[in-house]
């Protein structure tokens, strides 16, 4: 909560605070050839809740008010499973399946990963 109260006091009066986070648990990665599997993002969203539990806080607290939220989904494209692999592994709370890690250690085709992103905008309150 100490960021979000650094930030408010940063904010000019009636400024607009964006968040956004990757929400998906389980995103989808695909080649060429078809679907490889999911990334295991459960970690991840344990790290969500902590991050909502913040913003609400906040909002409770008279500093902000939350003026929309909505989802999208982003697509991360890589050049090769290599590259998707070395890139997706050293995301925080993320692991990559065995198998999977073995498909893209092998994959010379372009690779995307599908995940659902949330966008909040957070007016700040007077």
């Amino acid at each position: 909560m100490n960021a979000l109260h650094n930030i408010h006091t940063a904010l000019a009066a009636d400024g607009i605070l964006v968040d956004t986070q990757p929400v998906s648990a389980s995103p989808p990665v695909a080649s060429d050839g078809g679907e490889l599997g999911s990334l295991d993002m459960h970690e991840w969203v344990d790290t969500i809740q902590a991050v909502d539990e913040r913003f609400a806080e906040t909002i409770a607290a008279g500093l902000y008010e939350l003026e929309q939220e909505s989802l999208f989904v982003v697509t991360d494209t890589y050049d090769s499973g290599p590259e998707c692999l070395d890139i997706v592994s050293g995301w925080r709370g993320t692991r990559v399946p065995s198998a999977m890690t073995q498909q893209l250690a092998a994959a010379t085709s372009r690779v995307s990963v599908r995940q659902e992103v949330r966008l909040r905008l957070l007016r700040r309150a007077p």
